[in-house]
């Protein structure tokens, strides 16, 4: 099985390089792994950083948006031959550890996207500005409005999905995309299961 690891980045030199090479390198069920950085635009060491670390990178040459990066992520995964794309974020706000508890509903056969959730459990919430939490709750809420189910983190940037699922979905949004992903998913009957993970509340650096 062919894991693709997306890290789109944007001026994340400082961070960078320390996130790709504590991904793990055995990974059950895993026979071949790559990271791929879509360098949005960084005006930074960012694309030497992750190449030194062993990334490939794709360049925008500007900045076009997370969202876009993370298309451009997933379409350079399809087509080196990704059974599973697993997605985080360059600012070492998510464990690279942990990408073994988030690629196991997939493996288990349970989900076709799984998701990082930093608020079903609470003793694994991180320390937030109250106006942040709200406003994670709040878009939840609506996400579950529209769609008729419980979830209880949609702005997680901390993901797995299967091969299947990426070319199913249709994504728009140029700022952003964790919404977009819940509300296309679901709509095209895709299994959405939530794994709650410890995530740092703030941003080290950047």
């Amino acid at each position: 099985m062919k894991l693709l690891i997306l890290i789109p980045a944007l001026n994340e030199a400082a961070t960078i390089a320390r996130v790709i090479r504590e991904i793990p390198t055995n990974l059950p069920t895993i026979t071949h792994r790559e990271v791929i950085v879509t360098d949005d635009g960084s005006t930074d060491a960012t694309a030497a950083e992750a190449r030194a670390a062993g990334a490939t990178v794709v360049s925008h040459g500007t900045n076009r948006g997370v969202g876009v990066a993370f298309r451009t992520g997933i379409n350079e995964a399809l087509k080196r031959g990704a059974d599973v794309i697993v997605h985080l974020d360059a600012d070492a706000q998510f464990n690279p550890a942990d990408i073994p508890a988030l690629l196991q509903p997939i493996l288990d056969g349970r989900a076709d996207i799984s998701t990082c959730t930093r608020f079903q459990r609470p003793e694994l919430q991180p320390a937030m500005p109250p106006i942040k939490v709200w406003g994670n709750r709040m878009v939840t809420r609506i996400v579950n409005f529209a769609t008729g189910q419980h979830f209880t983190d949609v702005s997680c940037g901390f993901r797995a999905l299967t091969r299947e699922a990426a070319l199913r979905l249709t994504l728009f949004g140029r700022f952003t995309y964790t919404q977009e992903m819940f509300l296309d998913a679901v709509q095209k009957d895709l299994r959405i299961v939530e794994v709650p993970l410890r995530v740092r509340g703030e941003r080290e650096v950047g």
